[in-house]
């Protein structure tokens, strides 16, 4: 167990410097400076470790993908103000924490919320002996729906926070699950 511990650490490790190592001389084929380099890194890395919890992909050619194309396009802004590039480097750093999940941007307000009835349901009637029955029914069927249910209706995280929260879930995959559980809770509680 401890060498298994220490062998995913080092498999980690190697990757990030590699990685690393790859996005620096990326800037060569912009010609970016290598102060810039190294500030844009700088910057990226720091504001993604201080606002939030970075966000990273299960899969390591994803977390490189994302990586690769996140500084092609830092370092493509390389000619702009410096004043521009720090802000458009924070800025980024911002969005890969996943707080900034654009997914939701039109669904802020209830009335836009395709889930505005059921939410309605369990808010005035949180203690209903139907609505306790689907929950326990749900629980004991499917753990991970019961999980999305209880993350997005009586918890109200978003998206991003329920995929933090279920090991870096997918959106589509929650989205089918509330899916789903709107139709279940919708025919066993006749909203």
């Amino acid at each position: 167990m401890k060498n298994t511990k220490i062998f995913n650490f080092i498999k980690v490790l190697s990757f990030n410097i590699i990685e690393t190592v790859i996005i620096f001389f990326l800037g060569n084929i912009f010609n970016v400076n290598v102060n810039i380099r190294i500030m844009f890194m700088v910057i990226f890395f720091l504001t993604r470790m201080i606002i939030g919890k970075p966000k990273h992909y299960n899969k390591a050619y994803r977390c490189a993908l994302w990586s690769f194309l996140v500084f092609t396009s830092l370092y493509s802004l390389s000619s702009l103000d410096l004043f521009a590039i720090i802000l458009m480097t924070i800025f980024t750093g911002y969005i890969s924490t996943g707080k900034a999940d654009i997914t939701e941007l039109f669904m802020w307000s209830q009335n836009g919320s395709k889930y505005a009835d059921i939410e309605e349901y369990i808010k005035y009637n949180s203690m209903n002996d139907n609505l306790m029955d689907f929950e326990k029914k749900l629980k004991e069927t499917d753990n991970l729906s019961f999980l999305i249910y209880k993350y997005r209706f009586r918890d109200h995280l978003s998206f991003s926070q329920i995929s933090e929260k279920l090991d870096g879930l997918e959106s589509p995959r929650i989205a089918e699950k509330l899916g789903q559980i709107a139709l279940s809770i919708r025919v066993h509680c006749g909203i």
